[in-house]
């Protein structure tokens, strides 16, 4: 199996590097020759192998015969139609274009290809920690390009869930729900950051709370896809005042030192105003 890579970015070494691992063949592009040269070198060192891996700043080089593109350039969406198109001259007819690092819609990317079909998204929910991957189903994407595309990630001894073409995928709008009903909850008083945290992270298991996640993805892009995911979706996302509040502070959560907990060296050290507190009544009142 040949992949190519387009693009330096962290998604783009966790797919080379599982690709590697599973002992395909693998050409890294990128227009910096520095960080092609780069990135092959933190692929090598997280795939453990020196092997099976070229760096080119040459698109022929890197796709020609290739049987699966990653395009993870990060590129507005007419330059990354021009790109996909300049691919498709000189890819076969079966291989597979597989898009992401994008905010925009996998169907209309595909839109400007001959064969759209053959072209759907791919999402890496957690390139350091997960090894879940969406499988973005466009409008075109045709039955057997999703099928050939969940058998591959399967092969790289990840998990495949696909979803349809929609605003923020599944994970996203499941994490964007959970963070905008836990900052609401501060605000409404209704327990503390730590307890709020706590109820999935012990009651459900889940390796982080909504509010320490939010602080994790940073305070500021927490409320970027809230707002645009409220545009497409409506008032189920609308940022709570709280958010609007933090960021317009500058606390921005993990890399400020300050969100919904305080931060040193990266680890949370407790939790950060407002941190309600639930009142009783005291002994003396309820015996009246």
């Amino acid at each position: 199996m040949d992949v190519a890579v387009l693009g330096t970015s962290t998604t783009g070494h966790a797919l080379a590097a599982w690709c590697l691992r599973s002992d395909a063949a693998v050409r890294l592009y990128g227009d910096d020759a520095n960080a092609v040269m780069d990135s092959v070198d933190a692929v090598q060192r997280r795939a453990g192998r020196e092997d099976a891996i070229d760096g080119t700043t040459g698109l022929e080089a890197a796709v020609g015969g290739a049987d699966v593109v990653f395009d993870l350039t990060g590129r507005e969406i007419d330059a990354r139609r021009d790109l996909l198109a300049e691919v498709e001259a000189l890819v076969a007819v079966e291989t597979l274009l597989v898009v992401g690092d994008t905010s925009d819609r996998i169907t209309a990317v595909a839109a400007g290809l001959r064969r759209p079909g053959r072209a759907l998204g791919i999402h890496v929910v957690d390139p350091a920690e997960s090894r879940l991957v969406e499988l973005v189903v466009a409008e075109q994407t045709t039955a057997d390009t999703r099928d050939r595309a969940v058998s591959f990630v399967e092969s790289l001894d990840t998990m495949p869930i696909v979803v349809r073409d929609t605003p923020g995928f599944a994970t996203t709008r499941l994490d964007l729900a959970a963070i905008v009903e836990a900052v609401r909850m501060v605000e409404e008083g209704v327990a503390s950051v730590t307890a709020i945290d706590r109820a999935l992270e012990l009651g459900r298991d889940h390796p982080i709370g909504p509010l320490g996640l939010a602080d994790r993805l940073g305070l500021d892009t927490v409320l970027s896809a809230l707002e645009t995911l409220a545009l497409e979706l409506g008032g189920r996302f609308d940022p709570p005042d709280l958010l609007f509040e933090k960021v317009e502070a500058g606390d921005l959560g993990r890399q400020t030192g300050t969100g919904f907990y305080e931060w040193e060296n990266g680890e949370r050290v407790g939790p950060a105003s407002p941190n309600p507190t639930v009142e009783t009544r005291s002994a003396e009142a309820s015996e009246r």
